[in-house]
């Protein structure tokens, strides 16, 4: 599916805050990124395209459609995983599952359990199905999220933030249950963490202040600063001197002493060397640096 946004602002009336400003993208099939910080404005534009909220400005077309006077047909093509997931804790999740598919109107009792059945084998809880969801992890929470929205076999899949709170092997499993399902579908993904997008996706949109700081081809984003990119292990002062004259993208500490990689079209210090640039050093170079 096509999904096209033009010029979509978004003010929130009670502080009169603007959310979102001037947001245009195309998203296309496949596995969309959208980064940026807490608060940059990802969950509103995804609660926009999920139909839950309207815009105060601009508008959305999905394959040449307007979403909202065809929200209904939307709907019934899309899957939605907010970022906090309310699933009914005292279901196992076979009974979880049948209570959605009669919420999307599925009614023959055969077609449920082989849709159920399906779903639980393609994210991976199989032998979990006799277990209340309160008792499941939450890896396993969001396994049976996106096994809820795989059961109306969605062409938009739109997800907020699902790695939050994970372990590294549940956050995995997550990230190549995503790129397993994606094929077909466009699916848009949101996350403050870039290294969840970086083997993920092509596209990308990084989004500062509600605003579009980036739009594009991931590798484009990251050529951006291919050339650039100094790492410096010294002393405090030396972290100083980069901090003003640079834009800093990570420090770290080895035996008390910064490592610090920065950004400049030359090595600013003797011991400089220069490395290759990551997803993560480009987007922090697009907001400006790392705070302090």
């Amino acid at each position: 599916m096509n999904i096209e946004i033009k010029n979509m602002t978004k003010i929130y009336p009670r502080g009169k805050k603007k959310a979102l400003s001037g947001v245009s993208m195309t998203i296309g099939e496949g596995i969309f990124g959208l980064i940026g910080r807490n608060g940059a404005g990802k969950t509103t534009l995804m609660r926009i395209l999920a139909t839950i909220m309207e815009a105060s400005e601009g508008e959305v077309l999905f394959d040449g459609k307007e979403l909202m006077a065809n929200k209904d047909e939307f709907r019934a093509q899309l899957g939605y995983l907010p970022q906090s997931t309310k699933l009914m804790p005292q279901l196992n999740i076979v009974e979880f599952l049948d209570y959605v598919c009669v919420m999307k109107g599925i009614k023959d009792k055969t077609e449920r359990q082989t849709r159920i059945a399906s779903a639980i084998e393609t994210v991976g809880l199989v032998g979990e199905e006799k277990k209340r969801l309160h008792s499941y992890s939450g890896g396993m929470l969001r396994r049976a999220g996106i096994a809820q929205v795989l059961i109306g076999d969605p062409r938009v899949l739109i997800i907020d933030e699902p790695t939050t709170g994970l372990d590294p092997e549940e956050r995995l499993y997550f990230l190549n249950l995503l790129s397993k399902i994606a094929h077909g579908r466009t699916i848009i993904f949101s996350t403050h963490i870039t290294a969840d997008i970086e083997h993920l996706c092509r596209n990308i949109c990084v989004l500062e202040s509600g605003e579009v700081r980036y739009l594009g081809d991931k590798a484009s984003f990251i050529d951006r600063v291919r050339g650039q990119m100094w790492e410096h292990r010294g002393s405090a002062r030396e972290e100083e001197l980069l901090r003003r004259e640079s834009v800093v993208t990570s420090v770290t500490y080895v035996d008390g002493s910064p490592c610090v990689r920065y950004a400049a079209p030359s090595p600013l210090t003797p011991a400089s060397q220069s490395v290759s640039p990551t997803l993560e050093d480009a987007y922090i170079y697009a907001l400006g640096g790392v705070k302090r």
